[in-house]
C-alpha cells in the first residue's frame, strides 16, 4: 500500500486527491493546506488527516509519496524537503520558478533513490499522444514546422490571486504555454534557441498573450502561442505539425479526432481521421496512475525529473527573452 499526502487543496490538489482515491494499492492518507476552510473540506470529503504546513505532511513518517499542488513559487522548498526526507514526489508543473531552483533540485535529486514525477499532463492526452505517434512513424515525412495555441477562456483565479503575480506564476508562458513546450520537446527533442514576446507590461496581467518561437536540434521550428484572458470564453487548444509529406492537426473547437492530411499527387489531398479518443480515463487520472505504477514497478515515471527540468529551462529562457528582447541560446 502506497500512502500519499497531497500538499495544496486547491483546484489541482482536489483533482489529484479524487483520482488517488480511485486507484488500487493507494491510500490517500493526508492533505495539507494553509487555509483552514480547505482543510475542513478535505476532512469532510476525504476523511483524511490534515496539516496546515506542507513541511509537516512531508515529515509524517507514514507518508510514502508527496504530491505537490501549491502555487509555483512554493514548489522548490517543498521539493527540497521531500527529497531530503527520501520521499517519492509527484509535483505539478512547472517544476520550479527559477534557474537557481532548477540547479538546486537537480543536485539534490541526483542523490535520491526515490521516484520523482512531474505533471506535464498533455503527454497523457490521447489526442496529443496519437499525433506524436504519427510523426514518429514518419507519416508527415521529415518534420519542419509546428504551431500550437492554448487558452481563450477566463483568467484563472487561485489562492491569493497568485496567477496574476508574475513573480509567483511566471505568467502565461511558464504556467500555461509550458504544456506545449513540453509536448513539442517530447515530439522533436531538445531546443537550442528561444525567442519570445508577450503583452507583459503592456496590459493587465490578466490579459497576457505570448508568442514563443523554438528552434530544435533537429531543425524543426515551432511557434507556441499562449493566452490568458479576463473575459468569459471557450478554452481551446490547437496543434499543427507539418512535414515533407503531410500535416497532423487538431483543434478542440471543431472536432474530437485529430485530422491527418496527406499530400497527394497533383495536389490531391485526403483527410484520414485518427481514432476518436473519448478517454475512459482522464489524462489527469492517467498521469497520477503512472506515478503510482512507477513506484510499484520500480521504473521511472513517464515524465521524469530530467524531462521537467529541460522543459522548465526552455520556458525560463523564454522569460529571459521577454526581458532582454533577444533570442536565448540553450
Amino acid at each position: 500500500m502506497i500512502r500519499v499526502g497531497v500538499i495544496g487543496y486547491g483546484t489541482m490538489g482536489q483533482l489529484h486527491s479524487a483520482n488517488l482515491k480511485k486507484l488500487p494499492g493507494v491510500e490517500l492518507a493526508a492533505v495539507a493546506d494553509l487555509d483552514a476552510e480547505r482543510r475542513r473540506q478535505a476532512e469532510a470529503a476525504l476523511g483524511v488527516k490534515t496539516y496546515e504546513q506542507g513541511e509537516e505532511l512531508i515529515s509524517d513518517p507514514h507518508i510514502d509519496l508527496v504530491a505537490i499542488a501549491v502555487p509555483t513559487d512554493g514548489h522548490g522548498a517543498l521539493l527540497k524537503r521531500a527529497v531530503e526526507l527520501d520521499k517519492h514526489v509527484f509535483c505539478e508543473k512547472p517544476l520550479v520558478r527559477t534557474k537557481a531552483e532548477c540547479r538546486m533540485v537537480e543536485k539534490l535529486a541526483a542523490k535520491s533513490t526515490k521516484k520523482i514525477g512531474v505533471g506535464h499532463v498533455v503527454r497523457f492526452s490521447p489526442e496529443y499522444a496519437a499525433a506524436r505517434e504519427k510523426v514518429l512513424a514518419g507519416s508527415i515525412g521529415r518534420p519542419a514546422v509546428a504551431r500550437t495555441f492554448r487558452g481563450g477562456s477566463m483568467f484563472p483565479l487561485g489562492w491569493q490571486d497568485w496567477y496574476a503575480d508574475f513573480d509567483r506564476s511566471g505568467g502565461v508562458i511558464l504556467d500555461l504555454a509550458i504544456h506545449d513546450i513540453d509536448y513539442l520537446r517530447w515530439c522533436f527533442g531538445e531546443v537550442t534557441r528561444v525567442y519570445a514576446k508577450s503583452t507583459k507590461g503592456l496590459t493587465d496581467e490578466r490579459m497576457e498573450h505570448a508568442f514563443v518561437i523554438l528552434r530544435f536540434e533537429n531543425g524543426v521550428i515551432a511557434h507556441v502561442e499562449g493566452n490568458w484572458a479576463n473575459y468569459q470564453g471557450q478554452f481551446y487548444t490547437t496543434l499543427e505539425m507539418a512535414g515533407s509529406k503531410g500535416i497532423v492537426s487538431f483543434d478542440t473547437r471543431h472536432t474530437a479526432p485529430i485530422l491527418y492530411t496527406k499530400a497527394g499527387a497533383q495536389g490531391e489531398q485526403a483527410n484520414v481521421t485518427l481514432p476518436e479518443s473519448p478517454a475512459l480515463v482522464s489524462p489527469y487520472e492517467a498521469e497520477i496512475a503512472d506515478m503510482i505504477a512507477a513506484i510499484q514497478e520500480g521504473r521511472d515515471p513517464k515524465v521524469t525529473l530530467k524531462d521537467a527540468l529541460a522543459t522548465t529551462r526552455v520556458a525560463l529562457a523564454a522569460l529571459e527573452s521577454l526581458e532582454t528582447g533577444q533570442a536565448v541560446n540553450l
